[in-house]
Formats: C-alpha cells, structure tokens, sequence
C-alpha cells in the first residue's frame, strides 16, 4: 500500500509539473536563473527519498545533491536532464538526509544558485527483531526476542560494536523458533553489541545494546532467599551505608511498617533472563527519613514499588529535617500511591530528584513528587523518558527550585480539574532559578471525572516556561498555562496510541509528526 502511495505521489507530481510548466514563462534574456522551487515536501518510502520541484523555462538541466549533514559533505550528486522529479534509492534506514537541487543554463555562468528543499529521516528498517530492555540484559548475557512474521529466522549474530567483528554466530533450535527468544552468553561486560537476526542469508533486523557493568562495592545479595517477603525491611537497618541490595526477580518483598534511613542505599533487581518481572516492593507502609540525616543518595532500579491504595502510601513521606543529595528512579515501576514523594513539616533538602524510564500509574493528590512546606525544597527536577498516567497531579512545589526538566514523556489522563503539570503555587517562593523545560513530550486527556476527562493546565510559576516539539490530542480540555511549543494534533487518544485504556501507548498513526522523535522512547515508531 505504501509503495502504491509513493507512486500515486509521482505520478500526481508529474502531472503538476506538466500543467504548471506553461506557466512559469521567465525572461529568457542571458541572467543567472532562479532557484527551483519545491513542488511538494520531501516524501520518504522505506529507504527511499523523493524530490520535486517547479520546471523553470530556459533550464537546460537539473543538479540534486544529498547530505547527512547540511551539506559540510555531498553523498550524492546526480545531474538530470529536464526534469522535476528524482529518487534517491538505497539509502540508509532511520537516518536523517538533506536535498538541494540546482538548475542548469546551457552557459553555466547562469546557473541557478542551490535550491534547498528540506531535511527528512528514513523510515526504519522493517525489523521483527525487538530492542532488548534493562530485564533483557546481564554482565555477560542477553535474551534476543523477536516476532513471528515471514521467513522463519535461523540464525543470531552477535557483532562487537566497536569493530564490528563476529563475537558470537548462533543456530536457532526448533525450540528457540516456537518460543521466539534465545539468551546468548559468554559476552564481556560493560560492552557495546549489535545483534542481528537472520532467516537464512537475509537479515531480518539488528539492533544496538551494552551489558551492563558488574556491580562493585558493599552487594547485599538477597537472590538465595525466597519466600520470606520481610527479608528487605530486616536486611536495611543492618547493613552499611553505601551497600547495593539485589533482589530477586519474580519475588515480592513487603514493607510492612515504616522504614526510617539514614544511609546511602541502592535497591535493584538482579539479573536473570530466566524471569522476565521486576523485583516487587509492596509498600502497606512508606519509607522515611531519619532526622537530622545527611544521605548521598537513595536509588531504585528496576523494580516494582507498589501501594496498597491511594489515601495513604508514598515510597517516601518525609516529615524530619535532612540532607538527601541524590534521590533516583531508574527504570522503575511505580503504581497505586498517594505520591510517589512528599515532603511535610520540617525542612528536608533534596539536591538531585531524578526520573528516568520509569513507568508511573494511579497516583492521586500527591503525584510523582510534591514539595508540601515553604521550608522544603527540591533543588533539580528531572523527569524523563518515562510514562505517566491516571495521575492527579505530576510535580507541586511551595518552594523555588533550581531548575526543571521533562523531557520524552507521555502523560495521559493527569491532571485533575484545572491542576497543572508542573506548579510552584507560593509566591514568592515560585521561582526557578535556571529555568523549567519541556521538551519533547505528548500530553493527552486530563485525569478522567464522571463527566469525561478533567480540564488541565500546562504550568504555573514566576519563571516562564521554555521548550520543542510537544504535542497534545485534540480531546484534551485546556484552562490554559498551556505547555511551551505545544501543538495540538488532529487526532484523540484513542487514534494516537494504540491502546491507551490498558496502559499500551505505542504510537498507532503513522502520520503523527512526533511519532519517531516525542513521547516516551519505548513507544515511538
């Protein structure tokens, strides 16, 4: 179908070019001649690129160029004869290109000066082979996946990314080809690969990943207990401030009462391909701080922290005086919470709140971080490449910040009834100092109300708002503040995403302008 809208372009553009040919009747006295115009924006099919433009009278020919780079170097040059169209085929998948085209007088003193007629990306390579993730990934190993479509696959080879040579080429088992994966071992840590998938001598798609570093310092290995969901909360209060604690994938570990820290700590899930879950943290109860405490940092990555409703539960209400200079969430999950992090009462500092490639479901008033006293404060916000949904509020702050930044997200049924985004709502302590920025974000409804998605707002603060390439559906309900360089796309929800009711935001309209370059990256085409 694709192809048969490619040359229905063509064919459409040749007919054009015919009829306007007659009109574009110049003086054909000696002068240098005009620069073409374009006909129609640059058209990508697949790995190819198709130019137009308007025939000029007096043109003896037309020069194209192409570039990666805005012309510092030239790929192509092709001359033409009298013509208003060309195709650059073969080229490489999922990368950007420029054309410029040149018209030619039969006395090159009057060609035209370079006509540049925009920059386009290729579509990416038509791939069954799926991008492994964090849980796909050890120090030495990973899990291949791939979808059933075609040719059956036979092969896997495992190419070293810094030279390219064959590390590892592997046969796929009838077993392998049913159950659609393969976990390939013996690789270096701390390494960059390319993994490319085969049926027979045709690739069928190949992607970059890095094994992960091997862990180092003070690791609290809690993988060899099972079935014991207190073990987490006992094992905290005893070990050293700095220690790394590995859990089990698959396990869930229960927070019963509050946990009071006052050392730098780091929570994981351990590798093992064998389970694809997250490490589980039920959390009946929260975390805290210790007064008086002064943390480097506290990390969460690759887990599950899950509430057990929303009047409640935080992963962290804090409500002592302390010094935290690092708080993270790396590719966590984070469900069923009044807020993600409050601070109450007392004047907790937190140098560093980071969010990144998590997933952020059902929070309610508190959202995924409030600032709840003039006498706290939160210094740089980061939120990015991260999903957040069915959310009340996102970011609130009674006091200044140094900076904000969010950045490849989507954001869909947050906030409540004409709630902001993100909202310094103290004056005078609303200011950020270094500035709040968004880019690269889509933004759908607002948090749905028993009579349809409430009414948002975009920011509010001393400090205006700077941003790119954000977009929102045309079913959200604006009160204003909207979000900087926001366009709203002529589509709902329910047309952008492919399932967005059940949590599956993968982009479903292929002519969406952000499809490739906003939003959470898992989802992008």
């Amino acid at each position: 179908m694709k192809n048969k809208q490619f040359l229905i372009a063509i064919v459409a553009v040749i007919t054009v070019i015919t009829a306007c040919k007659k009109d574009l009747e110049y003086d054909s006295s000696p002068a240098r001649l005009f620069r073409p115009v374009a006909n129609m924006p640059l058209a990508v099919d697949s790995n190819k690129i198709l130019a137009t433009w308007l025939q000029l009278k007096g043109v003896a020919s037309y020069t194209i160029q192409l570039s990666k780079d805005t012309f510092k170097t030239v790929l192509r040059t092709v001359n033409l004869g009298d013509t208003g169209a060309y195709i650059f085929r073969d080229l490489e998948w999922f990368k950007q290109y420029q054309v410029q085209v040149r018209a030619n007088a039969s006395d090159t003193a009057y060609n035209s000066k370079w006509s540049y007629l925009g920059s386009i990306k290729t579509a990416p390579f038509p791939t069954i082979l799926k991008t492994p993730g964090i849980s796909d990934i050890t120090e030495e190993a990973v899990k291949v996946s791939w979808t059933t479509d075609g040719a059956p696959v036979t092969s896997i080879k495992i190419l070293k990314r810094s030279d390219s040579t064959v590390v590892q080429t592997v046969t796929l088992t009838p077993t392998d080809v049913t159950n659609q994966f393969r976990i390939v071992n013996g690789l270096a840590s701390a390494t960059g690969y390319i993994i490319y998938l085969y049926s027979g001598t045709s690739v069928r798609g190949w992607v970059d990943f890095d094994t992960k570093a091997p862990m180092t310092g003070s690791l609290i290995d809690l993988r060899g207990i099972t079935g014991r969901p207190s073990v987490l909360s006992d094992t905290i209060p005893l070990i050293a401030s700095g220690s790394t604690v590995i859990l089990k994938r698959g396990e869930t570990y229960t927070i019963a009462s509050a946990i009071n820290l006052s050392k730098s700590i780091k929570i994981v899930s351990g590798s093992d391909l064998s389970v694809p879950g997250q490490a589980i943290i039920s959390m009946p109860a929260n975390f805290n701080i210790t007064a008086g405490s002064t943390i480097d940092y506290l990390i969460f990555e690759d887990v599950t922290l899950r509430g057990t409703d929303y009047t409640a539960k935080y992963v962290f209400n804090i409500n002592t005086a302390c010094n935290i200079g690092q708080m993270s969430f790396l590719s966590c999950k984070a469900e069923i919470f009044r807020g993600v992090v409050r601070t109450q009462t007392s004047t907790a500092a937190i140098t560093n709140f980071l969010v990144d490639n998590c997933i952020l479901d059902s929070l309610a008033g508190y959202g995924v971080l409030t600032i709840d006293v003039n006498t706290s404060k939160v210094d740089n916000i980061i939120i990015k490449n991260s999903t957040i949904y069915k959310a009340e509020k996102i970011i609130v702050s009674k006091n200044n910040s140094t900076s904000v930044l969010i950045e490849n997200c989507t954001v869909n049924e947050a906030v409540t009834n004409s709630s902001y985004y993100v909202d310094y709502n103290t004056s005078p302590t609303n200011v950020v100092a270094s500035g709040i920025t968004i880019n690269n974000c889509i933004f759908g409804i607002g948090k749905l109300t028993a009579t349809g998605p409430a009414t948002v707002r975009g920011v509010r603060s001393a400090t205006a708002p700077t941003g790119s390439n954000n977009f929102r559906t045309n079913d959200q309900v604006s009160g204003g503040n909207d979000v900087p360089s926001l366009t709203t796309y002529a589509r709902p929800v329910t047309q952008l995403f492919i399932d967005a009711a059940n949590a599956n935001f993968k982009i479903a309209d292929v002519t969406f302008p952000g499809r490739s370059s906003s939003g959470d990256p898992r989802w992008r085409l």
